[in-house]
């Protein structure tokens, strides 16, 4: 009998290994690259909006001014949830459609990014420590500058011998002096009497409000402070669970955890001593060697 012949074409008796040309992809295949693509999208215009409100918060520049600083520190914790959902964002896109090349080449952008953003938050909290601690004596040289202003203007006036020295002592005060007719006709000594009693219980008066809204400045600042510590931490732990200074390096939150961080360079100062060891060990004779 002669072997029976198989008429198919090689397409058809192996469909997955040899595709019909031409063939179109399929709607489930299209259907995960445009929600990868919608994705992809999302993440870019939330960095987008991150880095436009960062830039709105910081302009003007004032890199030595405390409540600048402090500005954009809070902008940038109250920001950084949209650049953590927008890395989020790529990664799922990664997710739903590895073999895309644009995904593919963000996703490698992103890992050092996020390392580096990382490192930022975490040195966002001893900057807000530095500038919140001069914001608050900032606040401080202001109420002693006007509280010596009355002191002054108390001690001219006791030292007035004239109604013009009166004048020019009332100038000295903060803001706007009180109006004094141009001449009296009442004693001097009266009118130095009656302007000590009406200054002193207000000067004692802003002195217990000064010291009271400080305490409170202070109060206020701890609790936000606290806030934004947490904040920050929360922020580099997230950008640190994808962050990669390099590619071929684990994340920078499992370099934490393992250790490797701590113990890079100590493994690299004590590298040389095994090499040491397995030279000298090769120069000394084995015990089991025949005697010669």
């Amino acid at each position: 009998m002669s072997p029976k012949v198989d008429t198919l074409p090689t397409a058809d008796r192996h469909p997955k290994t040899h595709p019909r040309a031409g063939t179109e992809p399929s709607l489930a295949e299209n259907y995960v690259e445009e929600v990868a693509l919608a994705l992809n999208w999302g993440a870019i215009l939330l960095f987008v909006l991150f880095l436009l409100g960062i830039i709105a918060a910081a302009w003007p520049v004032r890199l030595i001014n405390p409540l600048w600083l402090q500005t954009v520190s809070d902008k940038l914790l109250a920001s950084g949830p949209i650049a953590m959902v927008g890395a989020l964002l790529l990664l799922l896109a990664r997710l739903i459609d590895p073999d895309s090349r644009p995904i593919g080449r963000r996703v490698a952008l992103l890992r050092p990014l996020s390392f580096w953003i990382a490192i930022g938050f975490l040195l966002l909290i001893p900057l807000q420590i530095h500038s919140g601690i001069n914001l608050l004596r900032q606040f401080r040289a202001n109420d002693t500058r006007e509280l010596n202003a009355y002191i002054a203007t108390t001690r001219a006036i006791e030292r007035a011998r004239t109604y013009d020295d009166i004048l020019k002592a009332m100038r000295l005060l903060p803001g706007q002096a009180p109006a004094l007719p141009a001449t009296l006709n009442v004693p001097l000594d009266v009118v130095k009497t009656k302007l000590s009693n009406d200054l002193n219980p207000f000067i004692k008066r802003y002195q217990n409000s000064a010291d009271a809204m400080g305490m409170k400045r202070l109060n206020d600042w701890f609790v936000q402070l606290a806030r934004n510590v947490i904040a920050a931490l929360l922020l580099f732990f997230s950008f640190a669970a994808i962050g990669k200074r390099f590619a071929y390096q684990p994340t920078l939150l499992r370099s934490l955890l393992s250790g490797r961080l701590l113990s890079t360079s100590s493994s690299r100062r004590h590298q040389a001593a095994p090499e040491l060891a397995v030279a000298m060990q090769m120069m000394m004779p084995e015990d089991n060697d025949p005697p010669r």
